[in-house]
């Protein structure tokens, strides 16, 4: 008689969320690119550009303005977190991410943040793409903090560096350095962000120490792995001449000589209304192209390469 194989020890297959696969890409790397969004992060940017990922836990994302009244979520929802009258309430304290409102809300105005994915269906969806990346394009890693994911990624990195396929990871730095540089030398390339290096100012702005950010970047340029140093200036909040210049100081010990400067962005905030967080809109202007070249002087008077990058 034929018995079925024994599973009982077997490991189940890694799988991540993920918010996002982000097509035809140009602002993370070179080249033409898919950017994956995975989940979570330990920074919490008052900034963050991308709000959805920031939690490690799937959340409920609603967008009131595809809403069509129709009740199917309230009825479909087994803890009454929902109520639909003239106006749809959704009460955050009593919503258990069991998602059943999402399986029946026929406009999409309610959808989970973000997808489990195993690796061969990441796979799968990135090479779809493949004839688009050219000599220079390819795959990024993004979030969240990708390097979270050393479990998911020791599998999709091996798959993509066998199909040839050019592959960056954008991180924030706040890593394990023992489990994430085997990974780092595996990629292409690093797009290193830096936030701020004064210790309080860090804390304040992230809600975190910086000392395992800027002891990790000091590894990767140690490691000789491929970078791109980069810091979003945020008026402000890191954008100080004394901070600018403790930044360039950095950089310029640790063995740098270019740095790109990314200028801050009010998109994100139209996110928030549609998540259960405390962040909450900064209001500020981006900087001009005039402000952002004055802001770069900094860099340029330590001998500083500066890139700008949309």
């Amino acid at each position: 008689m034929n018995q079925k194989p024994e599973t009982r020890n077997q490991k189940p297959a890694a799988t991540a969320l993920i918010c996002d696969i982000q097509r035809f890409s140009i602002h993370d790397g070179p080249g033409i690119r898919t950017t994956v969004f995975f989940k979570g992060c330990n920074l919490r940017c008052l900034w963050c550009q991308n709000p959805e990922a920031m939690k490690f836990e799937n959340e409920l994302v609603f967008s009131e303005e595809r809403c069509i009244l129709c009740g199917e979520c309230q009825s479909a929802c087994p803890n009454g977190a929902i109520i639909i009258n003239d106006h749809p309430h959704i009460n955050r304290e009593s919503c258990k991410g069991q998602f059943a409102c999402t399986l029946v809300c026929p406009s999409k105005a309610l959808e989970p943040a973000a997808k489990q994915y195993s690796v061969t269906e990441l796979v799968t969806e990135l090479l779809k793409d493949v004839d688009y990346y050219g000599p220079e394009g390819g795959v990024t890693l993004s979030g969240g903090e990708p390097m979270l994911k050393t479990g998911f990624l020791t599998k999709l990195l091996p798959v993509l560096k066998e199909k040839k396929i050019h592959v960056a990871v954008e991180t924030c730095g706040y890593f394990d350095w023992e489990k994430a540089e085997p990974l780092l030398k595996m990629v292409n390339l690093v797009l290193f962000d830096i936030k701020a290096v004064t210790p309080e100012l860090h804390q304040r702005l992230t809600g975190k120490d910086n000392t395992p950010i800027k002891n990790n970047l000091v590894n990767v340029i140690r490691a000789g792995i491929s970078r791109q140093i980069r810091m979003p200036v945020v008026p402000g909040m890191n954008d100080s001449e004394e901070e600018l210049e403790a930044v360039a100081l950095f950089l310029k010990d640790a063995g740098e000589s270019s740095v790109h400067l990314l200028p801050y962005h009010r998109m994100w905030e139209s996110k928030l209304k549609k998540l259960h967080d405390t962040i909450k809109p900064l209001g500020i202007a981006s900087l001009g192209e005039e402000e952002l070249i004055k802001k770069a002087e900094t860099f340029g008077r330590k001998g500083f390469e500066v890139i700008f990058q949309a």
